[in-house]
């Protein structure tokens, strides 16, 4: 038999489609679509007017110029690259294949020999990607799903009925009403849920709230006559989590009916919710409230965030799919969005694109939020994986970017090298532009690793009085006299309170006499030559002596005189007589509004950029909450840490920068040491600005923007 001659045009290459996919149409909503079941792996596959159209034409006797040309004639607005493109995806998919008896098959389609090593290659790396795919995600069929759909079909089937469906609907607005009215104490609930100790607990409610989940979706699919697959556990980077196979809910005709499957187990978690909160709101404190709240936490905004979020292929994906109309709407908006990055890059043109009007907006917008979105989520996962897991973290986080970020950088980049086109005279135009975003991009990150950051770092700062005059009871004592106002100017060594405590004029007196009864007795012993008993008594008298002149000072401290001019800025002066204040309490404060000063509280982590910005001599720029920014140069820092709270205004529990913690009867001090430093300001800085404004210095820093990032997860952490 003579073998046909070889042709090296791609367009003579002969499509036909696998018999075992069959087309079922979609004629619901202003755009047909075409739901293809591969009946060999139980897959179905979206596909709009056009896509079926060609698709239909792929017969096994027609080449792919020729589908083109009739594609032309029908009105198709379609390229010969994009039906051959078009034929690739068939291919590669496994829905159709090239005849192999076709006039146009190439050279390159003939098997070769030589070959061998190659494919041998590709095979390997296939079946190193599969291994570590699987490491990431695993799928363990466990049951039967229609038998379990069919036992509590009775029982749960009446959930979906519209009179049940109104009823609960209900209850859940209700469940959010509840919580919605009461959101300061879920608060509460809120914070505990991030407690270690609660993380067993919350990840058996959690599976268990996904076993109902995947339930809803199975009765759902077995009360609108679909047949469920199987159910089991599917385990992402080691977390459990159930499924249910319900693809046989595409062939259904009603874009209704499979929007009520994909929303059924959303559905049936917020009727747990619901219930959930209602038994929160009810019932008194105890273990019963919190596992109610947590349940709540669980089944309403987890779920909502993660199932009905339509930017990840999970239940809301798929509702918006049906909604918009748009096939395959992940994969379409991604290829238009990188064809569009390709353009922008590249200069690379823009294929057709298969939808058309707002769609291809829609599409494209789903794609690149669907991508941000994922990429933090992604992220924030690989790097919880790798603290929580220590050595397995680090290599589940690392098998993880390779597949997720690696794996389809490096094909995307062989896209680019191997498109033809635009040639040079050593390189193409597109592998010179590759290389040259290539080395920009490691340049950039070069610079994110070694260079400082250009952000600020932000050290916390409070206002106060330079040289502030603050007295204190010196004893529980009665207020008798106060001869100042507030607002008053007084000047140095001017009487300002009087305080009264007759007990210490008492116990002096007592001691006096005590002490003149020793010196009398003393001398008498003396007289007789009792010389050990005299000087008992003089060691006796000395130490009366002694108490006397202590009961002396605080007598005298209770005449409160000023140490230096100023104004009385203590609001509540006037209201103290006659009041009785116990030993530490504030009596008057004496400052000059003229004269403030900056305290500025500085972490250890900031010790080196805050030295460097001290000698580096600019004044540092400072934004004060509820005032004006001002600018100040930096004074140096006080040599020695401590955790003592240096001002009440920069508590985190008044509303300040600086967590704290009890510290007993002597009050409060900081979680971690802090250095200060005090600044002096000017007078007309110091007018505009009132003691106890709290605020930010920054400060230049000199973390790479690497550093800094991993400065910022690990203090969320």
């Amino acid at each position: 038999m003579q073998t046909p001659p070889s042709s090296n045009d791609p367009f003579d290459i002969r499509v036909k489609v696998d018999p075992a996919v069959q087309f079922s149409e979609r004629g619901e909503g202003s755009e047909t679509t075409f739901v293809a079941s591969d009946s060999r792996t139980g897959k179905f596959y979206r596909f709009g007017n056009r896509e079926y159209h060609a698709a239909s034409l792929m017969d096994g006797e027609h080449t792919l110029a020729q589908i083109n040309e009739q594609l032309r004639k029908d009105g198709v607005d379609w390229s010969a690259e994009d039906v051959l493109k078009y034929a690739r995806e068939l291919v590669q998919h496994r829905l159709a294949h090239v005849q192999p008896d076709a006039i146009g098959t190439t050279e390159t389609d003939r098997p070769n020999p030589n070959d061998s090593r190659s494919h041998d290659r590709r095979g390997s790396g296939q079946r190193v990607l599969g291994w570590m795919s699987k490491v990431l995600s695993q799928r363990i069929p466990l049951a039967d799903g229609d038998r379990i759909a069919e036992a509590l079909l009775g029982s749960m089937g009446k959930l979906f009925q519209p009179t049940a469906i109104a009823v609960l609907g209900a209850l859940i607005i209700s469940g959010v009403a509840v919580v919605w009215t009461h959101h300061d104490a879920l608060t509460l609930e809120v914070k505990r849920i991030f407690d270690r100790g609660l993380w067993l607990s919350l990840a058996v409610l959690w599976c268990l709230l996904k076993v109902i989940h995947e339930c809803g979706h199975a009765v759902c699919a077995k009360r609108l006559g679909v047949r469920v697959g199987k159910m089991g556990v599917l385990f992402f980077l080691f977390a459990p989590l159930a499924y249910v196979d319900v693809t046989n809910a595409w062939k259904l005709p009603r874009r209704r009916d499979r929007i009520q499957i994909a929303l059924a187990g959303v559905y049936v978690e917020l009727i747990v919710g619901a219930i959930a909160a209602w038994i929160w709101y009810l019932s008194p404190v105890g273990m019963i409230r919190h596992v109610s709240a947590h349940v709540f936490l669980l089944a309403g905004p987890a779920t909502i965030l993660v199932n009905a979020n339509p930017l990840l292929r999970l239940d809301g994906y798929y509702v918006f799919s049906d909604l918009t109309e748009i096939p395959n709407l992940r994969d379409q908006g991604r290829k238009r969005l990188l064809a569009w990055i390709e353009r922008i890059l590249f200069g690379i043109e823009m294929p057709q694109c298969h939808l058309s009007g707002w769609r291809r907006d829609i599409a494209v917008i789903h794609a690149l939020c669907s991508v941000i979105f994922q990429i933090a989520w992604m992220m924030g996962l690989v790097i919880a994986i790798a603290a929580w897991a220590k050595g397995l973290g680090i290599v589940i986080a690392a098998v993880a970017v390779t597949l997720w970020a690696v794996v389809p950088l490096v094909r995307w980049m062989c896209k680019i090298w191997t498109t033809p086109g635009r040639e040079g005279w050593v390189l193409s135009f597109y592998q010179r532009r590759l290389l040259t975003l290539s080395s920009t991009l490691c340049v950039v990150i070069h610079l994110m690793v070694v260079s400082a950051s250009p952000f600020s770092r932000r050290v916390p700062v409070v206002v106060r009085y330079h040289g502030e005059q603050i007295e204190r009871a010196p004893v529980g004592a009665f207020v008798a006299a106060i001869y100042v106002t507030c607002g008053q100017r007084v000047e140095r060594g001017e009487l300002l309170v009087e305080l009264e405590q007759p007990e210490l004029t008492v116990k002096r007196n007592q001691l006096a006499d005590q002490l003149a009864a020793a010196s009398r007795k003393a001398i008498q012993h003396r007289r007789r030559g009792e010389l050990a008993m005299a000087n008992a008594l003089t060691e006796k008298g000395e130490s009366l002596r002694r108490q006397i002149e202590e009961l002396d000072q605080q007598v005298a401290s209770l005449r409160i005189v000023a140490d230096r001019q100023g104004q009385v800025t203590s609001s509540t002066i006037d209201q103290l007589h006659g009041r009785y204040v116990k030993l530490g309490d504030e009596i008057i404060r004496i400052s000059d509004p003229q004269e403030k000063e900056l305290l500025a509280v500085v972490s250890e982590d900031n010790l080196i950029a805050f030295r460097n910005a001290v000698q580096s001599e600019t004044a540092a720029k400072i934004r004060l909450r509820g005032g004006p920014s001002i600018q100040a140069a930096l004074a140096p820092l006080h040599p020695a840490a401590s955790r003592r709270l240096p001002h009440p205004a920069l508590s985190a529990s008044n509303g300040g920068p600086l967590p704290i913690e009890p510290k007993g009867s002597d009050g409060q001090m900081l979680v971690s040491p802090q250095l200060q430093s005090v600044i002096p300001l000017d007078v007309m800085t110091s007018m505009k600005i009132k003691s106890g404004q709290i605020g930010r210095l920054t400060i230049p820093d000199d973390r790479s923007l690497v550093a800094r990032l991993n400065d910022y997860l690990r203090e969320r952490r």
